[in-house]
């Protein structure tokens, strides 16, 4: 794949965004169901720098850019921290994990209604869709970067917002012990099977490096390809 340095600082700042999101909106909501935990950490901010990872948002996303290619940075924040005594309901753990991946998706939803907007707004952002969508696919397409409209980077920065909640939103709910998917999944399994799920989390990680690219492609392509068609035909 063409790594364009424009396209890559592009990813990276919607991802830095979308990590945000979904953090801030785990603290917010367990905030909500009963437990200020991350509240009092400062977790309820957009602020990346309150989520930083070393790993999560600098290391796996140059790896997943220039070692091991995606079209989508792989990438996460501090884990946001939870007390579950505190919450007065058992569902509110896991509903607050929840949050993170609902919000991802919604923001997805949010800004294909802003480009379908655009859309039918301002005529350049029109004429520039199929370049944009070819752009942050990677397609090959010559484009004279001076003759393109001063609308671009806002379509462009809108599109890969779309792309990177979907991927990051799929990516988390992976059932696996360190992601969402995994935190939820145990709140559902016996108390054997929990304990074993979480004794060989390892043993998952190092499956997750093997397969896992592939796990999220079989639900990311389909669900991008839905949102794409619906920006073409609304």
């Amino acid at each position: 794949m063409s790594q364009n340095p424009l396209l890559v600082l592009f990813e990276l700042f919607v991802m830095v965004l979308t990590i945000s999101l979904h953090d801030a909106t785990q603290a917010w909501a367990a905030n909500r169901l009963g437990d200020p935990t991350a509240r009092m950490l400062g977790r309820i901010t957009m602020n990346p720098v309150k989520h930083f990872s070393v790993w999560g948002m600098v290391i796996s996303p140059l790896l997943s850019i220039f070692i091991f290619p995606s079209l989508v940075p792989y990438g996460w924040g501090q884990p946001v921290p939870m007390t579950y005594r505190n919450f007065p309901k058992k569902s509110g753990e896991y509903l607050a994990v929840l949050s993170g991946p609902v919000a991802q998706f919604a923001a997805a939803v949010v800004a294909l209604i802003v480009l379908v907007v655009l859309k039918h707004t301002v005529a350049a952002a029109n004429a520039t869709l199929d370049i944009v969508t070819a752009l942050a696919l990677r397609v090959p397409v010559p484009v004279d970067v001076a003759a393109l409209p001063g609308i671009f980077p806002l379509l462009l920065l809108l599109y890969l917002c779309i792309m990177t909640n979907l991927f990051l939103c799929v990516f988390n709910m992976l059932p696996l012990p360190f992601l969402d998917g995994g935190r939820i999944l145990v709140h559902f399994l016996p108390h054997n099977a929990a304990r074993a799920f979480e004794q060989y989390s390892l043993y998952f990680m190092i499956g997750f490096f093997l397969v896992g690219g592939f796990l999220v492609d079989i639900v990311f392509g389909p669900l991008l390809a839905i949102f794409t068609a619906l920006l073409g035909r609304l």
